[in-house]
């Protein structure tokens, strides 16, 4: 009965995991298509604000699926409080990071400062993924210890996720490089931080595909 209920508690924090990141590469999707019509000189503004606002929500979900991976992991193996706050930290910067962006992208589109805000947004963007790209690796770290993969596995899966951190670390320090110099005035504004929300919503889209697809099946298989 014991064995049952396992496995039903995976395959529910499985499923959490997965919609968690397909809604975060869809979400990525749906910003790459706004700013790519808004570089193209349709609603440039208003659509930049609504794309800022679909990645926060985006790194909202995200959070929020990651923060329920955290305490399947934690009911399964016992961790330190060092350890558990280390990973918890990654997930606040998640959530709160998409918090500020939605409330940004709000504040911008009804006509608030837009040339500061969407900056802003471009920025806290940036430095969400990049504060946030060590909690994935460390929870799969976690993952794999908790099923006892083997080294190989666990090689494979680390290899996997690390990829995907460092893509989204780049992308972050991309984005914080372009929302200061929309910032501070250099170049076009709308031009910088349109560019700078189409590198967040790729960014998010590649992060949520590798969490949806290998990791995810690694994972099903050692499980």
């Amino acid at each position: 009965m014991a064995n049952i209920s396992t496995s039903g508690s995976q395959r529910t924090t499985y499923a959490v995991e997965a919609g968690g990141a397909a809604t975060e590469s869809m979400g990525g999707v749906a910003v790459i298509v706004l700013t790519i019509i808004a570089l193209a000189g349709v609603l440039r503004p208003v659509l930049t604000d609504i794309a800022g606002i679909v990645f926060g929500a985006a790194f909202i979900v995200e959070g929020a699926a990651l923060a329920a991976r955290h305490s399947a992991i934690m009911d399964r193996i016992a961790e330190t409080g060092a350890e558990r706050l280390e990973t918890g930290g990654g997930m606040t910067v998640e959530l709160v990071a998409g918090i500020a962006a939605v409330a940004l992208g709000i504040l911008s589109l009804i006509g608030l400062i837009p040339s500061i805000l969407m900056p802003a947004l471009v920025i806290t963007g940036g430095a969400g993924l990049i504060l946030s790209a060590g909690a994935v690796a460390r929870l799969n770290d976690l993952r794999s210890a908790a099923l006892g993969m083997s080294s190989t596995a666990r090689a494979a899966a680390g290899a996997a996720v690390s990829s995907a951190a460092a893509g989204q670390v780049l992308a972050g320090l991309g984005a914080v490089v372009l929302g200061i110099l929309a910032l501070v005035g250099v170049g076009d504004l709308q031009m910088l931080t349109t560019v700078g929300v189409l590198v967040l919503g790729a960014a998010i889209t590649i992060s949520g595909t590798a969490l949806s697809g290998k990791m995810l099946t690694l994972f099903r298989r050692a499980g």
